[in-house]
């Protein structure tokens, strides 16, 4: 059996909320097949093989979604946390090298800026950080997983209102893992896009060096496990969006005693490529 469906044309100004004529058309055509197929496999009309009922149902949904968003630009900011249901799910690797300092989070916010003190950065880390996305919403909105692996190295045992300073190379190990969040991001003048993110999680490292050796020792308690919050910028070309330059600011911290006894642990300005995939 056959069942046909007669859109009729209207004609005429556009309706409240200022929707033209074609689109309403659109929209009503597309909610009429989509209500078609599903009222067909429902009557038995189409054979409920799993294959055709699987395809009808998703043919049903896709039709829906598209009439509701059709002629709606608002419809993704008012639904920011519908999943999108084409997400780009991506992988990643990024490596990168920085400093550490001295400062608190504000003052590595600013690279140092109007931070007190006569020394700002005291040791150098580099590492790398493998990422993968899981959800991804309507607003461009992706939640994920990183984990990352980093050494801490320099002259600098304790600094730096007190200073301890070693001859030879002293290294720090450390290794974190979280919940990532990041924006598809915005393209400006369609050459460069940008994509802010944010991990949050758990950091451990193998011995506190630097300014952590002396809020360790200032707050007597382990910088051994702390929190872990990452935050980065990154910017890619839209021709390569894949390939991104990536600014990212590390920040280790006890949550005002909540792990460890400790509040400020360790501070550090890193930049990198990250490649996704």
């Amino acid at each position: 059996m056959v069942i046909c469906c007669r859109v009729l044309a209207r004609t005429g100004n556009p309706g409240r909320g200022g929707v033209s004529s074609p689109v309403r058309e659109r929209r009503f055509s597309l909610r009429a097949v989509a209500m078609v197929e599903l009222f067909a496999l429902a009557s038995g009309l189409l054979a409920p093989t799993p294959g055709r009922s699987q395809d009808a149902i998703a043919r049903g949904q896709a039709a829906l979604e598209a009439a509701a968003t059709a002629g709606d630009p608002y419809y993704y900011f008012v639904n920011p946390f519908k999943l999108n249901p084409q997400p780009a799910l991506k992988q990643s690797a990024f490596g990168f090298a920085g400093r550490t300092n001295s400062g608190n989070l504000l003052n590595t916010f600013v690279y140092g800026a109007g931070a007190p003190g006569t020394m700002f950065y005291d040791n150098y880390i580099v590492g790398g950080a493998y990422q993968r996305d899981f959800l991804q919403f309507s607003s461009g909105i992706l939640i994920g997983a990183e984990v990352g692996i980093a050494d801490r190295f320099g002259h600098y045992k304790v600094c730096c209102d007190n200073v301890v300073y070693s001859s030879g190379i002293t290294h720090s190990a450390e290794l974190w893992g979280g919940v990532s969040f990041r924006h598809e991001g915005l393209a400006l003048f369609d050459t460069v896009r940008i994509s802010p993110g944010f991990v949050f999680g758990l950091s451990a490292i193998s011995n506190p060096i630097g300014q952590e050796a002396l809020h360790q020792f200032d707050h007597q308690g382990s910088a051994k496990v702390l929190f872990y919050l990452g935050f980065d910028l990154a910017f890619a070309l839209t021709g390569s969006p894949n390939t991104e330059l990536v600014f990212r600011i590390q920040h280790r911290s006890g949550g005002h005693g909540t792990l460890g006894g400790m509040k400020e642990g360790n501070n550090a300005n890193v930049i990198g490529i990250r490649q996704r995939f």
